[in-house]
């Protein structure tokens, strides 16, 4: 109320009358009282963030800037009391502060998250989000469970992406505020992997599709398990869910960048039972999958799989797909820097990005993403060809890579002709280089089909099994000619500027009008009686 009254006065006390209005809201969210007031606190800091969709010209996070509010909300992360309350509310707030001029100047909040080794405030971190994300996975497979969506719906739903937002998928509306906040920590800080890996304790209640709150329970869990259940569910639905996956896809990407995490979900000793939703296909006979504990490198596969498999629209996100592309290549390259030995169904990858690939040509779209795309498979499949001898867990699965490469050759057949087609006349450079890394697969096929074809002649059969086409594949390795290709277990590391820095704009600018538009603020008259007659808050 001072300062509302003395903000007419002019500029000339604005740094004064801002400095001593956050020193009052320090003092309040680092006391041991009135939590009611901490929450309002917070509330009226989420106001003061949000009054323009455009949080870079909001000149009052200035005032924020320069008055740091780091160690209230690190006060208010730290303690257990306050944290489950407020928590939630304190990361929504500190991911918009994140995001203020983050690509302009040395943005004081990054900063602080960057250097923090306090183990006490990261596993607070890694607590608020791990109940935040339990909570929404709860919910959301409660309320999937209770849809008896029939296929006609579901077939209409895949369809059209004009259709018109329900009760139940507001019930399973994601924060993106806190998804935010854990991209920015995970993207900042190294050491927030070992809070990624730990397993922590976590209380989640869900609702049912009436939005009835069920009973709280407790669960014990690790972060980076229940994230990959969350990405599932992210997935299983994209067009509400666009900013969450490409988000989720982008935590991927950090944390496949990361030795440690690498480490730990390649450990033959570390698994767990990680459910992955399995969106509802009329191809599968069932769409349920017998829960086993795996390593989480191979639930992250099963995942990617998943998602390339189930997104086969008319309206492609080729971006996502390529997000996609590049969370695979990372993991196989770092299996075989390291050359771990992976026990995975690796059919079931091959055949999810060769059909991703042959959905995705057929729409016959001059775009450069699609070429780009192009080369992250061919990429893909030259690491499996090339050096599939450090990780492919036997010899007999570069049988069956080529079986599959000879299989389904059409596909690449027709990839090199989207390569000539374009080579003269636009992407001359992709062209190029699309064309170069389909050199080997084109000359796996070039040398097999001969073969195959000579054997099928002389054993008058006309379509030899899966069985004798590898054996064919057996016999005639010591003469086939491949060429080496630069730079395969190489990738260029996640950087948001300059190709993210448009998506983060435009996402901060949606929280910013979505936290206007849904923050209420009602005190009730007994909750005001007990703030007025404290005895004098700036001594609270």
């Amino acid at each position: 109320k001072q300062w509302y009254q003395r903000r007419v006065r002019g500029f000339d006390e604005a740094e004064q009358v801002m400095s001593s209005l956050i020193e009052q809201l320090h003092k309040i969210l680092v006391s041991n009282q009135l939590q009611e007031l901490k929450y309002y606190a917070i509330l009226f800091l989420k106001i003061l963030t949000t009054v323009s969709d455009n949080i870079s010209q909001n000149t009052m996070i200035e005032y924020l800037m320069m008055h740091s509010l780091w160690l209230s909300l690190c006060k208010v992360i730290v303690t257990p009391a306050v944290r489950s309350s407020l928590g939630s509310h304190s990361l929504s707030l500190l991911s918009l502060l994140l995001n203020y001029r983050k690509h302009e100047y040395s943005n004081p909040y990054s900063m602080k998250i960057a250097g923090c080794d306090d183990e006490l405030l990261l596993n607070g971190f890694g607590e608020i989000l791990l109940n935040y994300i339990n909570r929404y996975n709860n919910t959301a497979l409660a309320v999937r469970q209770n849809s008896n969506q029939s296929y006609s719906e579901y077939i209409s739903s895949w369809i059209y992406w004009t259709t018109p937002t329900t009760d139940q998928e507001n019930v399973t509306q994601v924060d993106l505020s806190l998804l935010l906040c854990l991209y920015e920590i995970v993207h900042l800080n190294r050491s927030f992997t070992t809070v990624l890996t730990q397993t922590m304790s976590s209380t989640a209640s869900s609702e049912s599709s009436e939005g009835d709150i069920q009973k709280e329970t407790e669960c014990h869990s690790n972060l980076i398990s229940t994230f990959l259940t969350f990405s599932s569910l992210i997935f299983s639905n994209i067009k509400q869910n666009m900013s969450a996956a490409q988000l989720c896809f982008d935590i991927l990407l950090c944390v496949t960048e990361d030795n440690y995490a690498n480490a730990f979900m390649h450990d033959e000793n570390q698994v767990f039972p990680v459910f992955i939703y399995r969106t509802k296909l009329r191809h599968r006979k069932d769409n349920k999958k017998e829960l086993t504990a795996m390593s989480l490198a191979y639930t992250l596969l099963d995942l990617t799989s998943e998602f390339l498999m189930t997104n086969l629209i008319k309206n492609f996100p080729f971006e996502l797909y390529s997000k996609c592309y590049r969370v695979i290549h990372r993991i196989l390259c770092y299996q075989k820097k390291c050359r771990v030995r992976l026990n995975y169904p690796w059919p079931t990858l091959w055949n999810s990005i060769i059909s991703a690939v042959k959905w995705s040509n057929s729409l016959q779209l001059d775009d450069p993403e699609i070429i780009s795309n192009y080369i992250q498979v061919s990429r893909i499949f030259n690491m499996f060809v090339m050096y599939g001898d450090t990780f492919l867990p036997n010899p007999g699965s570069y049988d069956e890579l080529y079986y599959e490469l000879l299989r389904q050759h059409g596909v690449f057949d027709s990839l090199n002709e989207t390569g000539l087609k374009y080579k003269g006349v636009t992407h001359k450079e992709a062209c190029k280089d699309l064309l170069s890394n389909l050199h080997n697969v084109r000359a796996i096929v070039n040398h097999f089909s001969p073969k195959i074809e000579a054997w099928s002649t002389a054993n008058k059969i006309s379509t030899p099994t899966p069985e004798e086409v590898m054996d064919i594949v057996r016999s005639n390795y010591d003469t086939l000619t491949l060429k080496l290709q630069d730079g395969l277990d190489h990738f260029e590391r996640y950087s948001e500027v300059p190709k993210e820095q448009q998506f983060f704009t435009n996402l901060v600018r949606h929280i910013c009008k979505e936290k206007r538009e849904t923050t209420t603020v009602q005190i009730e008259t007994a909750a005001y009686h007990k703030f007025t007659t404290a005895s004098n808050i700036g001594q609270i």
